[in-house]
């Protein structure tokens, strides 16, 4: 019953065109007008909390939150380039810029290790907080070789210009990424990122790991950010792999409700007004 109503309640934010700082209806008004018990109503709150859809405020209610930054798979696109997609401003600052030898004791273990010819090559390290419209999402830790830093002009002082896109530089230096992968996985804030990202210890995160590649084959860049999960949503279009039967089966649910907002066309599970 919760899972249903909160997808309600999502519908009921987009059909009703809410935006980010619009109140909810509070859980009383919602268990009274839909028949349900306030600790089901609670629960779907707290399901849309997890989800980075709503937000809490001590004393005063539940209100909508802005969007979680929806990024497609497979999509090889910098952070830069994502953000300036969905019409926000991205930014970052330099938290540290390093050349790391091979052999070198700091050096972390990364796909390079496993190419014969950069295994024993220096390479250069960017670690910037990434922001969009000065808030912070994510941290981004992003390898390359030296030779190819060097080749398109990464140096200390442009990777801390707030605006600078590695995407974008390689790609006016002649350098092409073609192909790449990606592993995702949900971690939990370590007491030095979450000081960065100023949130508390243990806030679930989504670490993404990528590795990219050149028209030749040559591995250029391998990328470790970690993004908060509220802030930053990986969609995944599939298909089924048999055949027969549909994979999703659609929920058909309406929201009613008072609370000082306009009441939505149709009540929860479909029952008649």
């Amino acid at each position: 019953m919760y899972v249903q109503l909160a997808r309600a309640i999502e519908s009921f934010i987009a059909r009703e065109e809410l935006k980010p700082g619009d109140l909810l209806p509070s859980e009383t008004v919602l268990a009274s007008e839909n028949r349900l018990s306030r600790a089901t109503v609670i629960k779907a709150f707290d399901t849309l909390l997890e989800r980075g859809v709503v937000t809490r405020r001590q004393g005063r209610g539940t209100f909508v939150n802005a969007r979680p930054m929806e990024r497609q798979l497979p999509e090889l696109t910098s952070f830069s380039e994502h953000v300036h997609g969905l019409g926000l401003v991205p930014g970052s600052t330099l938290l540290s810029f390093e050349v790391l030898a091979s052999g070198d004791r700091d050096r972390p273990a990364s796909a390079f290790d496993a190419e014969p010819l950069l295994s024993d090559q220096s390479l250069v390290r960017i670690e910037r907080l990434r922001t969009v419209g000065k808030e912070p999402v994510g941290i981004q830790r992003a390898m390359i070789p030296a030779d190819v830093a060097e080749s398109i002009g990464l140096d200390e002082p442009a990777a801390a210009d707030g605006g600078y896109s590695l995407y974008e530089s390689l790609r006016h230096n002649g350098v092409y990424l073609t192909s790449g992968e990606e592993s995702l996985r949900a971690i939990n804030a370590d007491e030095h990122d979450a000081s960065l990202l100023g949130v508390e210890e243990g806030v679930a995160l989504i670490e993404v790991v990528r590795n990219s590649r050149d028209a030749d084959g040559r591995l250029i860049e391998v990328v470790r950010a970690r993004y908060l999960g509220t802030k930053y949503l990986y969609h995944i279009t599939f298909a089924p792999t048999h055949h027969g039967g549909n994979l999703e089966e659609t929920t058909r649910a309406g929201l009613r409700s008072g609370g000082g907002l306009a009441a939505a066309s149709e009540r929860m599970l479909g029952r008649d007004e």
